[in-house]
């Protein structure tokens, strides 16, 4: 077809009409076919996402259902191991072993870098440090901290366990102090009260936690709960203990306390041959100071025997009453001369003292007379040598009191003594 046609065609309308349609129909197919490529894209694009979104959600689950079992681990063994804690706290276990039990179960549970007991001291007022795990070496620490001062401080005064955000918390709504350490090298980041009935026993101060768990401050206040109820179960049994050790008179230890100390020696000595001895003494004529002023005035000369022979004993001795007017002191590691200067030194403190009306007794005085064994020399066995010690105070009082005598057999068969009793040695002789 030339050009000249092609010009008559397009001259007439209906060429040109076809021409159009033909060019839109075009443009419509090829818009078309782009639409749905598009919708193809969006649709595979969507897709795609909502598989990313897939994706995502699962691992999140995933990662929180590794969470909830990790978290339900470190609970469950909390809970399972509770209990032995629980056990070994409430074993006669000694009171200054509990400290010791805390840190091992907490380091376990929390990984903590470094872990610290306060108790309190005896006037309530301050804490000393305990037991501890991860403190620097060398460093110069506090001897007592207050009660209220800095984050330990507050904690025993206000008797709540904190973290790290508690104690941020507090210190911008109360403009306090609170947030400060109490010592450089103190790290307190999870602080739990020791309390029984409502007395703060002491704290247990973390640092450096390795391990969170999420209920972190229940877990600790749980251990803090247990190791406060086992102190103050130590304390009333030491209290209930020590009232049953005593004489109540004197507030010296009793003959039972006295007679099991005493066979705890035999075999510490027996096992370290080594030597330990026994001195015992009544008081002189104390039936007539009795009949004479009275029980009050009888119970009142009693007390103040037993206090001078407390503050004149030596440190390591165990002075004791052992029933009425008698008194009896066990000197470890002590020889016969070495516990014939200290029974001499307990007797001139006695008569040396100014005793309320002692110028009625016969001797115008409040004198002791008494007797020095030593094991095993004199004896083999508590009994016996109590009994070589009672002999040697009885040659005292007939050689005419205010004396100590030493007991010493020369001769098995011999049997010169006052009242057939073996001979024994007055001191104020030698």
């Amino acid at each position: 077809m030339n050009l000249e046609v092609l010009k008559d065609l397009a001259n007439k309308p209906g060429f040109l009409y076809a021409a159009l349609a033909g060019a839109v129909g075009c443009l419509v197919g090829w818009l078309a076919a782009k639409v749905r490529a598009l919708r193809r894209s969006r649709l595979k694009s969507r897709t795609d996402t909502e598989e990313r979104d897939r994706d995502t959600e699962s691992r999140d689950l995933r990662k929180t259902v590794y969470l909830l079992q990790n978290e339900n681990t470190k609970l469950s063994t909390f809970l399972m191991t509770l209990p032995d804690l629980a056990r070994q706290l409430n074993s006669n276990v000694e009171r200054r072993k509990i400290p010791g039990l805390l840190i091992s179960f907490i380091e376990g549970l929390f990984e903590a870098e470094q872990i610290l007991i306060f108790l309190t001291t005896a006037d309530g007022k301050n804490l000393t440090l305990t037991a501890s795990k991860g403190l620097q070496e060398g460093s110069h620490l506090p001897k007592v901290i207050p009660f209220g001062k800095g984050r330990i401080g507050w904690v025993a005064w206000h008797q709540i366990t904190m973290d790290e955000s508690d104690f941020s918390q507090k210190s911008r709504t109360e403009k306090s102090e609170i947030a400060s350490v109490t010592h450089a090298t103190f790290r307190t980041e999870l602080c739990a009260p020791l309390v029984a009935k409502e007395q703060t026993l002491g704290v247990i101060s973390l640092g450096g936690l390795l391990r969170r768990p999420k209920n972190e401050k229940n877990m600790l206040k749980m251990v803090a709960d247990l190791g406060s109820i086992a102190i103050q179960n130590k304390m009333l049994l030491n209290q209930v203990q020590a009232s049953a050790d005593t004489d109540g008179l004197t507030s010296l230890p009793n003959k039972r306390y006295f007679m099991a100390r005493m066979a705890d020696e035999v075999i510490k000595a027996e096992n370290s041959h080594k030597v330990f001895s026994v001195f015992i003494f009544d008081i002189d004529h104390f039936k007539s100071y009795n009949d004479t002023h009275g029980h009050v005035a009888g119970d009142e000369a009693l007390k103040i025997t037993g206090r001078l022979l407390a503050e004149t004993v030596r440190p390591d001795d165990l002075p004791a009453r052992y029933g009425g007017e008698e008194f009896v002191v066990l000197l470890p590691d002590t020889d016969k001369e070495g516990a014939a200067v200290a029974a001499e030194k307990i007797r001139n403190t006695i008569e040396q003292f100014a005793y309320p009306k002692e110028e009625s007794q016969p001797n115008g005085r409040v004198t002791i007379s008494g007797g020095v064994a030593t094991f095993p020399y004199d004896a083999k066995s508590m009994a016996d040598l109590i009994r070589c010690a009672d002999k040697a105070l009885y040659k005292g009082k007939h050689a005419g009191r205010n004396r100590v005598c030493l007991y010493e057999q020369r001769y098995l068969s011999e049997e010169t003594g006052v009242g057939g009793l073996p001979p024994a040695t007055d001191l104020q002789e030698m």
